[in-house]
């Protein structure tokens, strides 16, 4: 029964380790030496209906429809830490600091939808360096031409809370009409 234990935890080790290495981290993943954000959201909306919501995001901006969907640019989106939960010394400098810009896709299908962020950018204080020019991302949290996650990076205080601010704000929200 030991044994047993043993493997089970050892596998578990083994797999949170090999995916921290992999090409995904979270609603991140490395793609053509690029990280891209991508999450697919479960919500029956349409094109219109999201039009109408991003455009009264004050990080939304240049929004275009297509056919399919949506794209805009995403600008200077800050991660609210505490609302995650975590402290400020747990927190790296640059997500405490940072803000992240991007271009945004939004494609549109039954009963779904997913946003897709290419192209992001930081600006902040990295620790041992003030970005105040827009910066690309990958260069930061990948290493080996954009083919693994740098060691600092894919941690749920990095990337998992950059993850959790960028699908807070561009995740679809209802508004309530109470009048």
């Amino acid at each position: 029964m030991k044994q047993a234990l043993f493997f089970l935890l050892l596998a578990g080790q083994i797999s949170f380790f090999a995916n921290a290495q992999g090409v995904t981290c979270g609603n991140f993943k490395l793609a053509d030496q690029e990280i891209i954000y991508q999450q697919v959201f479960q919500d029956t909306v349409t094109i219109p209906l999201l039009e109408k919501y991003y455009k009264s995001l004050p990080t939304v901006s240049n929004i275009v429809a297509t056919p399919d969907g949506l794209q805009f640019d995403v600008n200077d989106i800050t991660v609210d830490y505490k609302k995650f939960q975590f402290s400020q010394n747990n927190t790296p400098l640059i997500i405490q600091s940072g803000k992240f810009s991007g271009k945004a896709t939004v494609g549109v299908k039954d009963g779904r939808y997913r946003v897709t962020v290419k192209s992001i950018q930081l600006t902040g204080n990295i620790g041992y360096k003030m970005i105040t020019k827009k910066e690309s991302l990958t260069t930061y949290a990948s290493k080996n031409s954009a083919t693994e996650w740098a060691q600092d990076f894919c941690l749920p205080s990095t990337l998992g809370l950059l993850d959790k601010a960028f699908s807070d704000k561009l995740q679809f929200k209802k508004v309530k009409d109470d009048w």
